[in-house]
């Protein structure tokens, strides 16, 4: 699900009240502080807790040691659940491409990738290294 999509998801429900500020609405994925891969299980998430009666109101969204982190100001036992089952499976979606992932621990930070973009952060890390010791010579 593209930033575009997730978008037009926030529009359609009217928005997320921001519970630090309160008046503002967010209506952009950009308040996510996560890959667009993870787009499906926040708005997946996000579906399925209005369903259980949540306010709409949203404290933050984000990555933190390769999961993903949903914060709300109040909500029932059972929205609770909904959204530990969303964080548990953050840690088996590529955070990139929506793909099924991996937590990799190597990278220097923690992230859950598809083995696709894994390889791209290796080859990423193992090119900035050469650069470096290229430097040192």
């Amino acid at each position: 699900m593209t930033d575009q999509e997730m978008n037009e998801f926030l529009q359609s429900i009217g928005g997320l009240a921001n519970g630090y500020r309160q008046g503002d609405v967010i209506m952009d994925a950009g308040f996510f502080e996560c890959g667009p891969g993870w787009n499906r299980l926040i708005k997946d998430l996000i579906t399925d807790l209005i369903a259980l009666g949540w306010n709409q109101e949203i404290c933050q969204v984000k990555e933190k040691f390769g999961g993903l982190r949903f914060y709300i100001n109040a909500g029932s036992d059972e929205m609770y659940d909904r959204i530990g089952q969303a964080e548990a499976l953050s840690y088996e979606t590529c955070e990139i491409t929506g793909r099924p992932g991996k937590l990799r621990q190597n990278l220097g930070w923690w992230e859950t990738l598809c083995d696709e973009e894994y390889e791209k952060r290796l080859a990423e890390r193992m090119r900035k290294e050469i650069e470096s010791r290229n430097e040192e010579v």
